[in-house]
This record gives C-alpha cells, structure tokens and sequence, in this order.
C-alpha cells in the first residue's frame, strides 16, 4: 500500500505528545508499506522519504500537488498539528480532493466542532476521523463524518521499571537529588498546564522534590517553578525514559483540555515505567485507566497531600496497567484495520 502521511511539522527529535505519535507512527507505517512523509517543518527521521512541500499556514501549493501526483497514494493520513480546528477541517478536505484518494484524519486534541466544520461537510469530508475525544467524534458524527477512536502508546524497551541501584544512577546523571522524593511532571512549561500546583508541594511531605521535563517553555513560569525550588530540566534529552525512571511520583495536574493531548502519553510511559501516578481525570484517561494499584485522581490541591502520603506507602502495580498499549498494538487495533478497509472500498468503488 502506498500511503502519504501529512502534518505540519515532524522531526526525528519530539518534544511533544503529538510529534512523538507521528514519530512512532511513520516508524510503524514504513516498516509495513511505501510511504512518503509531506510537512512545511521539522527534521524528520533520515531513514524516511520526506519532503518539505508545506507552506504552513497556506493551503495550496505546487510543491505538494506535484508530490501527491507523482506518488500516487492509496490513501492519505492528515494529522493537523493544532487539531481538527476549522483550518485542520479544510486542509484536510482540499488534500482529499487534490488527490482524489480517501483521507483519514488523526486528531488527538480537543477542538471544538463549529460552523466551518458543518460548512465543510456539506461539501466534502474526510473519510474518517480517529481521535480519543469522545465529544468531538460526537459532533463529527452528527455531521455524517465517520469517526473512529485511537490513542498513543509506548515503547516497552525504553519505558519499562528499573530497580533502586538504576534510579540512583540515572539521578545522579542528570543532576536529581539521591535523597530525595521526586515528583516528576513531563510537557510544556506554560499557563495551561496548571503548574501553579506544584508551586505549593512544600506541604506534600518535607522530603519531596518537585523535577519537571519541559517540552515548550515560557520563561515567566520557567522562573516561577526554579524560584520556588523546582528543578526545571529544559534540554532535550534522547533517553527521556531514563527521566521517568530517576522519579518516586508522577503528577499530572492539567484540567483544561487544551493543555494536553487528550490521552496523555506522559501518563502511559509513567506507567510503563511502574511509577505511582496522581492525575486529574483528564480527557480519556478515566475510560482507559483504572484507579487503584498506585493510580489515583484527584480534583483540588487541597487533596494532593494526602493523596501522595496514601501513594508513597501502599502498593504500585501501573505497569500492568498500560501492558497492552505498545504503539505496536495500538496500530494495529485502531489504525491498520481502517487502512486495510478504506482502500478496499475505494478499489471496488473506483478512485473519488
């Protein structure tokens, strides 16, 4: 099968949920068929055929209508950077249309449905819409675009649990206090992230040290957290795992919807890597994940105190949580079966 994948930025080096889900995705498609990497930027991996045929926020360019005709895919994957917005919605269409093959759009972030999504389905859709957004694949439903649910995975040879002599090795490599309890939080350091909860861990225990690996930084909140005493790491780091696997906790105390994907892939690789976890019931979390077993939620900060003295001293079991959520597997269950099908349809039925 000959297949496009489409986004606006992909690089070899993610520093975000959703360029690490592309990431792992063109590994897994290009093990499995011919396929041909379109994007405006980044630095994708070298073992793929990418080009640079974009033009950002423009709809419309030569450079890409070439490539799409002289490749001839069989089918088309389009995952918008900023989510299904109205502007996602119409790229996606023009690129259907420009190919004439079916499109399947990813969309792992919530986004409203609004008037130029309902404007653009009268005329023309994608043939499916993965995304973990439950409201979102609702309101797409309700405009006749067929939806589908997908969600991130992990890699299990990196992100797995390490014994006490590892953790004390990794922290002393990345410069983490030996003695202390770290509570680890991984992604963009900005508003939206509600780190502002962090900022009071002083009452958590007298012991606890708060690491955060930051993705995008602001340097408001960047100075905030490091004044507070907050170890703020700001590098890319390859072997991020090994961050995950230096930590006692991780705390992911996001509660607005566009503050994260909306299955946070921190979760799962903090899991993977058998830590206690404290979240917010964000997103998806709650449909996939069970509390209990070293997983709790919590919904104010008043609760955080308890709930991390309740985490420290009872059992952790979240590895066998997240054991069936490989990016392998979950490939293989929410997105081959629709490339298999989606081009059999179009085969029998003739090019769109």
């Amino acid at each position: 099968m000959r297949i496009a994948v489409i986004s606006e930025e992909i690089t070899i080096r993610p520093a975000e949920g959703l360029l690490v889900f592309l990431m792992h995705m063109c590994r897994y498609l290009s093990g499995r068929h011919d396929l041909l990497v379109l994007h405006a930027r980044g630095n994708p991996d070298p073992d793929l055929d990418a080009r640079r045929v974009l033009k950002g926020r423009t709809l419309f360019s030569r450079e890409l209508k070439g490539a799409l005709e002289s490749w001839k895919p069989d089918l088309l994957i389009y995952t918008p950077a900023s989510g299904l917005t109205g502007f996602g919605m119409l790229r996606s269409v023009l690129l259907k249309r420009m190919s004439g093959r079916p499109a399947i759009v990813v969309a792992l972030q919530a986004r409203e449905t609004g008037k130029t999504h309902r404007a653009l389905s009268l005329w023309s859709a994608p043939e499916l819409v993965l995304s973990p957004v439950r409201e979102m694949r609702q309101a797409l439903e309700e405009l006749r675009v067929n939806t589908d649910f997908i969600m991130p995975g992990y890699d299990p040879k990196l992100f797995k649990p390490v014994d006490t002599e590892t953790k004390l090795r990794l922290r002393e490599r990345y410069g983490i206090p030996v003695d202390r309890f770290v509570v680890l939080h991984v992604g963009h350091v900005k508003e939206s992230r509600n780190l502002q909860a962090l900022l009071r861990y002083r009452d958590w225990g007298a012991d606890i040290q708060p690491v955060v690996k930051a993705g995008e930084v602001e340097p408001v909140w960047r100075n905030h957290l490091r004044q507070a005493g907050i170890i703020v790491i700001d590098e890319y780091i390859d072997d991020i795992h090994e961050i995950y696997q230096a930590a006692d906790l991780y705390f992911f105390p996001v509660s607005i919807r566009t503050g994260a994907l909306e299955f946070p892939l921190s979760v799962i690789e903090a899991c993977a890597c058998n830590l206690p976890v404290l979240t917010t019931r964000f997103g998806a979390l709650p449909e996939v994940l069970e509390k209990g077993n070293g997983l709790e939620w919590f919904s104010g900060v008043a609760e955080i105190p308890d709930k991390i003295k309740m985490l420290r001293n009872g059992k952790t079991d979240t590895h066998t949580k997240v054991t069936e959520l490989s990016w392998e597997r979950m490939f293989d269950r929410y997105l081959t079966p629709h490339l298999e099908s989606l081009v059999s349809l179009s085969t029998e039925g003739g090019e769109n």
